[in-house]
């Protein structure tokens, strides 16, 4: 307080009143989250204004005291949009959309102004319901305009993610032109709202836009050039985003993720862990230039190329940086990556001690370390995890396809019968043609492959390339000539282009040595040929 005081003297201000001061200390005890405190400041000042009672309702949202707060707002002999905007915001945080809503419904037309608006629209979006934003700025707009309350930064920075989560860009392209016309394009205090229209621009498909938005702005800050960089990595233009990299006078945490996922993306993977072991080091310097901090996301970038490159030695050394820099245990997402990099590289008892040691697990947890373990050929071990997470309703449709995956690695038929029979009705988990996919591989496994090609030809949905060749592999691993030549049959009817590969896989099944050598290597050709863009299971 004393500091503040002597500061205003120094600017010749005017020194401030009993009651400001006293103001100020009960913001600066509930931003410190002393609610008690600031409480107690508040009742013991002689006189309080609106501004006084606003500060101590701030002070309890601040401090996370939000039903307090909410008893405090009800109470107060006068509120103003201000204490409106404030409670809403705190109600925001908790979850609680409908008391925040009915609040803001309370005040009528011409007490809101541009905070309670905002504060509303951002509540909706921040807590699942973007259609309810958009819905509330298009009620509104005209009345509120008409009352010459307009949207700001804030608002549409709200508006455009809500865009984003609806996929909505005919939307964001409205918001656009109305941000040219509201927003003063040439102030730094809006470089965030430029920001979010780069995002929803390059989110959205329209790469270009964002490149003009972003070539556009007067004042950028780091995040304008990481979202810009970013925006070209979802579009698979990670050359792009490192020639970008290099016109940055400054990078932060995020920009070096950026730059590390993008030189994987350029098959570049070894500069991508030479640039993380750079980094590492500049972590750890002492002479004032160790401030390029990594990011979780930087660690889970690295530990995928060890788990793609089965680097295990590098893998341990990441993994033990992650756990001198306290990382492991406050993150569930790097614990995740931890346990598929060991689960590639064969190491179970290391991926189940990750997963012992993590405090807080989700449901791909469950899904890594069940995977990870029954596809290392454990699959009794992978069903006792399996139980658990049923038990615990940690799972989803993907935890049935790592269940099956790990039946069918151990050879566990009836198991997997099992669990794929009780998905539904037991789980109320529909089966998709991913399950049907790995029931067929678990049937064909086993060689029951006409209790495979059965249920191949009697799923609820089209036969792919990917389940006609999963069959032909388990006839040919067989020498089943009979359903293979069907399963050969109707791939060559799909991708005619391979119909020689075909062939050959069939002659394959027949088990003659004039064909041996060929089809031993021909599973390579099938790949090439009936190969579709893939997704990871675990999400």
């Amino acid at each position: 307080m004393a500091s503040r005081t002597l500061a205003r003297a120094a600017r010749g201000l005017p020194p401030l009143s009993p009651l400001a001061l006293r103001t100020i200390a009960v913001t600066d005890a509930g931003r410190s989250g002393q609610a008690e405190r600031a409480l107690k400041l508040f009742d013991a000042m002689p006189s309080k204004n609106q501004v006084a009672w606003n500060a101590a309702l701030t002070a309890l949202v601040d401090a996370g005291r939000i039903e307090w707060a909410l008893s405090f707002f009800q109470n107060m002999p006068k509120k103003n949009a201000t204490s409106y905007a404030t409670i809403i915001g705190g109600l925001s945080r908790t979850g609680a959309v409908t008391r925040a809503r009915h609040l803001f419904d309370q005040l009528p037309l011409d007490g809101h102004n541009v905070f309670t608006w905002t504060a509303m629209m951002s509540c909706h979006v921040r807590n699942g319901e973007p259609d309810r934003a958009l819905e509330l700025f298009v009620v509104l707009y005209g009345e509120l305009f008409a009352c010459k309350v307009l949207p700001n930064a804030h608002s549409f920075s709200s508006l455009l993610k809500a865009c984003v989560d609806l996929r909505l860009f005919s939307v964001a392209s409205q918001l656009h032109s109305c941000m040219v016309k509201l927003l003063d394009e040439g102030s730094e205090d809006c470089i965030f709202a430029w920001n979010a229209l780069i995002d929803v621009h390059a989110k959205l498909g329209a790469l270009s836009d964002a490149e003009k938005v972003f070539h556009g702005m007067r004042y950028k800050n780091i995040s304008s050039w990481n979202i810009m960089m970013g925006g070209y990595s979802l579009h698979k233009l990670g050359d792009r985003a490192l020639d970008l990299s290099k016109s940055m006078m400054r990078k932060d945490a995020v920009s070096w993720s950026i730059i590390i996922s993008c030189l994987w993306e350029n098959r570049r993977g070894e500069d991508a862990l030479r640039l993380f072991i750079h980094l590492v080091r500049l972590e750890g310097r002492n002479d004032g230039h160790g401030n390029s901090k990594l990011c979780m996301s930087t660690y889970t970038t690295v530990l995928h190329i060890c788990s793609v490159l089965a680097l295990l030695v590098f893998g341990r050394q990441v993994h033990a940086r992650a756990v001198k820099n306290s990382l492991c245990r406050s993150s569930t997402f790097l614990c995740n990556s931890l346990v598929s990099m060991y689960s590639s590289c064969g190491m179970t008892r290391d991926l189940q001690q990750v997963f012992d040691e993590t405090t807080v697990r989700d449901t791909i947890s469950w899904n890594s370390v069940i995977q990870g373990i029954g596809q290392n050929g454990l699959g009794k071990q992978a069903l006792l995890f399996a139980e658990r997470a049923l038990e615990l309703k940690m799972y989803n449709g993907n935890t049935f396809i790592a269940i099956l995956s790990s039946c069918s690695h151990a050879g566990l038929v009836a198991e997997g019968l099992g669990y794929f029979h009780s998905m539904n009705e037991k789980y109320g988990v529909e089966r998709t043609l991913d399950h049907y996919i790995n029931t067929i591989d678990l049937l064909g496994r086993a060689g029951r492959l006409e209790e495979a090609h059965a249920l191949l030809q009697n799923m609820p949905f089209a036969p792919t390339v990917v389940a006609w060749s999963t069959l032909l592999h388990s006839c040919l691993a067989h020498k089943d000539s009979l359903v293979g030549s069907i399963a050969a049959w109707e791939l060559k009817a799909l991708q005619p282009d391979g119909s020689k590969n075909y062939e050959r896989l069939v002659l394959g099944c027949r088990g003659s040595g004039e064909v041996t050598e060929a089809s031993s290597g021909v599973a390579g050709d099938v790949k090439s040929v009936a190969h579709i863009p893939g997704c990871s299971w675990v999400t």
